[in-house]
């Protein structure tokens, strides 16, 4: 196995890479999602998602728990009006950029060493839109296996969930590096005894691994 530069100095034992996708792997701007609520006449955006998260609207599609359909009549209700499908999926949408192809090309880099994950908080709506807008299956390609938390029906920062992928991919925690932008999942991982990068301060894997 051939050792990259950056995991031999931060630490040489690692043979298995799960990375996150938001922010990670696909540039993400939340702002961007609730500007575009806004836009809808959603002017209290933020009490109304201070709503949904104490609902824990959002956990519960992000864990298959409720359909897309039960999402938007959700928020419909708690935004008091009338706003179709349509123009919600676009403005939950609108938080999702674009894949640079250099990331692309350091997966290819990656995987021909490591094995190389996927694990993301996620949910069908977004998957759906990167599937159309993103070429989401050749993002897939590039992992053995992809764990969204819609399909497996758990998500992260619970422990459960990163021991649930260390098990179904017969990986050794010590073995394996953990990559996410949020800190909540990074502690999360830690717990679950993987070690784990936080990507931040403007970093991206290329920096990390080009």
């Amino acid at each position: 196995m051939k050792k990259n530069y950056f995991l031999t100095n931060f630490n040489k034992d690692i043979r298995n890479i799960i990375f996150d996708l938001g922010d990670v792997i696909i540039n993400v701007d939340y702002h961007k999602t609730e500007n575009a609520f806004k836009n809808l006449g959603i002017s209290d955006f933020d009490k109304i998602f201070s709503q949904v998260r104490q609902s824990k609207i959002v956990d519960k599609l992000e864990v298959g728990d409720i359909s897309p359909a039960e999402f938007r009549e959700n928020l419909r209700g708690l935004c008091g009006f009338d706003v179709s499908d349509i123009a919600i999926d676009k403005a939950w949408n609108a938080m999702i950029l674009d894949l640079p192809h250099d990331r692309i090309a350091i997966l290819d880099k990656l995987r021909l060493d490591y094995r190389i994950f996927l694990l993301s908080n996620t949910n069908k709506i977004h998957i759906d839109y990167c599937m159309n807008s993103l070429n989401f299956e050749l993002i897939k390609s590039k992992f053995e296996k992809v764990y969204l938390s819609h399909e497996i029906h758990m998500r992260k920062p619970n422990v459960e969930t990163y021991e649930f992928v260390l098990n179904d991919a017969q990986l050794q925690a010590s073995q394996t590096l953990f990559i996410d932008d949020t800190i909540i999942n990074i502690d999360g991982a830690k717990r679950a005894g993987l070690t784990t990068y936080h990507l931040t301060n403007g970093k991206t894997v290329n920096d990390l691994f080009g």
